[in-house]
């Protein structure tokens, strides 16, 4: 499928880009907890019945990383820098 062109608002990519560091902080805010000593267990009824304390983990270092690479991404662009393609 070809690229298509869309001008979009630069008011809807500062959301977005508010929205993306937002998320940034609070999977960082999430990590520095776990590190603390705070666990995260699935569970059924209220009652804990897996740590999935690790799996979160994971989870919010893959959001930290994907944020980072696509703030990376809008910071060239609005730097006027050449940009090469995500792998």
């Amino acid at each position: 499928m070809g690229e298509i062109d869309r001008l979009v608002p630069s008011g809807i990519i500062e959301q977005w880009v508010y929205h993306l560091r937002r998320q940034r902080a609070r999977a960082v805010d999430a990590i520095w907890l776990i590190d603390q000593g705070y666990t995260v267990h699935d569970g059924k009824n209220g009652v804990p019945t897996f740590d999935a304390t690790a799996r979160v983990r994971a989870e919010h270092e893959t959001v930290i990383a994907e944020v980072n690479a696509l703030l990376k991404l809008y910071d060239g662009i609005n730097l006027g820098q050449d940009i090469a393609e995500p792998a």
